[in-house]
């Protein structure tokens, strides 16, 4: 395995490649990537991996063994690629360049301990339409919704793995019975709230095949101090904000 040094977040927020316009990742992967419970023998896959900001967390900040990159745009794909050259990373990161409704079905895949993924929250005929295309297909399901990526994390996953993903709270319900279907449980919830005050926007989920005794609801992550500043331990894991 090649080992790189570890670097910071806000390292990763400047010097990552990605789109200069339309979509680039926000502050949910970051936190989806806090909230899950990495091990240094884990081998990931990443649904729906974008130019690779999870890919990456789970490997610098996670330590996991190895990730496997699951993305279908070409663009997002040749960030990823180049991502993963800048951080010499290629021993650790497979890139699949495909369609996760056939990731594991053309080729069986083998099985990973963990499946992360920030997916796109709009469901077909929800939502506005963005005239950009990364943008659009990384809001809005157009390369199969919740159903068809669940399908693929029953394929992918481990019988001792964990699942990661963040989702909108309208979308809950949809997403216990979807798990239920694939013989998955949510097993921890924490909501993400952007200030104290304020409802939550998202909810990430850590499911598992095996039974567990009751679902554990963290404490809430609230993101912002203000409207220039992180609280104070999201700006440590993420790195001070950068203004606009």
């Amino acid at each position: 395995m090649t080992m790189v040094a570890p670097i910071s977040s806000h390292s990763l927020l400047s010097d990552l490649q990605q789109p200069r316009k339309g979509f680039r990742y926000g502050i949910d992967s970051f936190l989806l990537a806090r909230f899950a419970k990495w091990k240094s023998q884990d081998t990931v896959c990443d649904l729906g991996a974008g130019s690779g900001i999870l890919s990456i967390l789970a490997l610098q900040r996670g330590g996991v063994a190895g990730v496997t990159a699951v993305e279908i745009q070409d663009e997002m794909v040749e960030h990823l690629l180049k991502n993963r050259g800048l951080l010499n990373l290629d021993g650790q990161l497979e890139v699949f360049h495909g369609d996760w409704r056939n990731f594991g079905i053309q080729k069986p895949t083998r099985k990973y301990s963990v499946v992360i993924c920030n997916p796109p929250y709009q469901a077909p005929g929800t939502g506005r339409p963005s005239p950009d295309g990364l943008r659009h297909a990384a809001r809005h399901e157009v390369y199969g919704g919740m159903t068809e990526m669940l399908d693929c994390v029953r394929r992918s996953l481990s019988v001792e793995g964990r699942f990661y993903c963040v989702y909108p709270p309208s979308r809950l319900e949809e997403l216990f019975q979807e798990l239920q279907r694939v013989g998955l449980k949510a097993q921890r919830m924490a909501a993400i709230h952007p200030y104290r005050d304020r409802r939550a926007r998202h909810m990430m989920v850590e499911a598992v095949r095996s039974p567990v005794r009751e679902l554990k609801i963290e404490a809430p992550v609230i993101v912002y101090r203000d409207p220039d500043h992180y609280e104070s331990d999201i700006e440590a894991y993420v790195g001070p904000k950068r203004r606009r």
